[in-house]
């Protein structure tokens, strides 16, 4: 028998939890909070379009690299598999990207993510160039 996943919230802030402030590898540690988290039909769309879960996973990888620390603003049940989350991103130069998501859920995974406000766009320095990054659509699209 295989236990049932953890409650949206709770896996949730497991999953933010990882992006601390020091750089990491996406790795056997990491996937597995992403496939806890994500459901295999995620719906999320970014200025050029529908993004796949793949590409999902490849921005969360590129973000865990960096020096970015996530923090939980809250997280709000706002309908039976709805949830209104905000969380921000802080740079290792203090610069900060708040994030404002209405998740919907299937089966405790995310499975839509819609944007709530605007949002910023952080340069990060990956792997020796200038990156820009829209965090909104990186961590929740995360």
């Amino acid at each position: 028998m295989n236990p049932s996943p953890p409650p949206f919230e709770m896996a949730f802030r497991q999953y933010l939890a990882i992006f601390g402030g020091t750089p990491k590898n996406f790795s056997e540690d990491f996937e597995p909070l992403f496939e806890q988290l994500y459901h295999n039909q995620l719906y999320l769309e970014d200025d050029n379009g529908p993004l796949s879960r793949k590409k999902v996973k490849d921005h969360h990888a590129q973000v865990l690299a960096l020096e970015w620390k996530a923090e939980l603003i809250h997280i709000r049940r706002v309908g039976l598999n709805q949830f209104d989350v905000k969380f921000r991103f802080v740079t290792n130069e203090g610069e900060q990207d708040i994030i404002h998501k209405h998740i919907t859920t299937i089966d405790r995974k995310i499975a839509k993510v819609q944007n709530i406000d605007g949002s910023l766009t952080l340069l990060g320095k990956a792997q020796g160039k200038a990156t820009y990054y829209n965090m909104s659509k990186l961590l929740v699209p995360v």
